[in-house]
């Protein structure tokens, strides 16, 4: 431990500060993504568009086994420092940019291009921040007010994005954001200090390090086990929350509004279960949060019902038990995974999710166009409890006391 003992977690101010800090970029990170969409699909055509907002996703996916080494051999302050400050200038070079050459997609596209490498370099580091703030028994804890903080930034940031776009444009979301991310720069640098110290990956080649990040997952059966279980928990239930509830609405008939409602209750539920996660920890924390995955595979069915009650009591549920799972599966990663590869494991997490939604959520979009949204969105339900009953019941996610 680096200095005295920290004060119990809740009432730790660093933790407050750090939390809040988060809360902030998440909400200027909400509004700016809400202004990138509204300003695509008024420059270009909605195919363009659509490549306009996901091109992020290629430096991050090629950089974010990098960033994992990053993340076990660099302090992990200045790593966040670094990117956070990088945020900033991009942000304040799009902003010139747009002023000088007025707004053009190839501004954006530049933008978008520098987040994505610049998230891919950092937020495997963000992942071990935690783990050198607090105790092993407070993890859970915290993990569950970042996600309660992180829920509520998203919720207020998505309306505002709205209001900032329509009477500022793209410029003020930009100028807005780089102030998000100002701000926790300067919180890191101030106030947010590591009590833990986490054992440093030797200075070695890159790929000597990321193969030895792999060789640790072989050879520890329980830690390959929890990251494989977490690599698949997203491949059912983002092609659904992305696509398959608006084609639950468009097909069904409803109202436009019913997207956005069917994305507030989900918020609202997974604030909950997050809460309820905090309140209820104990033990078997994986073994646990793979079962209230088994029944969100019901909740999913639900949301593909031609029924506006069912519609909405499955978003609820996608959400509380989305909500009580991230709590104790991340309490559980942070407490099983050694720290000397936290940061090359998270990444191989992180990669999971970039490279498979992407491949699952055609394959939802294919089976709709094949039955019909209950049976696809269904299938998916039914594969997702399935799935995770399969990881709930292995003997080693089991052992994981």
């Amino acid at each position: 431990m680096i200095g005295v003992r920290p004060p119990p977690v809740r009432r730790d101010p660093v933790v407050r500060v750090w939390l809040v800090g988060a809360a902030v970029s998440w909400f200027g990170d909400a509004v700016f993504a809400i202004a990138l969409v509204w300003t695509a699909v008024h420059l270009v055509s909605p195919a363009a568009a659509g490549l306009v907002v996901a091109v992020e996703m290629v430096p991050q996916a090629l950089l974010m086994l990098v960033g994992g080494v990053l993340a076990d051999r660099v302090d992990t302050r200045r790593v966040l420092v670094i990117g956070h400050s990088a945020r900033v200038a991009v942000l304040v070079a799009g902003s010139a940019c747009w002023m000088l050459l007025g707004p053009t997609p190839g501004v954006l596209v530049g933008v978008a291009l520098c987040f994505g490498a610049i998230a891919g370099l950092t937020l495997p580091a963000t992942a071990t921040l935690s783990r050198q703030l607090v105790p092993l028994d407070d993890i859970a804890t915290v993990a569950g007010w970042s996600q309660v903080s992180g829920r509520l930034a998203r919720l207020a940031g998505a309306p505002v994005g709205a209001l900032v776009v329509v009477h500022g444009g793209m410029l003020a979301a930009m100028l807005l954001n780089a102030v998000s991310f100002a701000v926790i720069s300067v919180l890191l640098l101030t106030v947010v200090r590591p009590r833990y110290a986490l054992p440093r990956a030797p200075r070695e080649r890159w790929r000597a390090s990321l193969g030895e990040g792999v060789a640790y997952l072989r050879r520890t059966p329980t830690a390959r086990s929890l990251v494989v279980g977490i690599c698949a928990l997203n491949i059912f239930i983002g092609p659904v929350l992305g696509l398959g509830v608006a084609l639950r609405v468009s097909h069904a008939g409803w109202s436009a509004g019913w997207v956005g409602a069917a994305e507030v209750v989900f918020g609202v539920g997974a604030i909950l279960g997050s809460i309820g996660g905090i309140r209820w920890q104990g033990t078997h924390l994986a073994r646990r949060g793979f079962g209230a995955l088994v029944v969100q595979g019901g909740a999913i069915a639900a949301v593909g019902a031609p029924s506006r009650p069912l519609f909405v009591v499955g978003a609820l549920g996608i959400g509380v038990t989305a909500g009580l799972a991230s709590v104790w599966i991340s309490g559980a990663f942070q407490r099983t995974v050694a720290t000397s590869y936290l940061g090359r494991v998270s990444s191989l997490n992180q990669l999971g999710d970039l490279a498979l939604i992407p491949v699952t959520t055609p394959l939802l979009g294919a089976l709709v166009t094949a039955t019909s949204v209950a049976a696809a969105v269904g299938a998916f339900g039914v594969a997702m409890s399935v799935l995770c009953l399969w990881f709930a019941t292995r003997p080693t996610i089991r052992a994981l006391a």
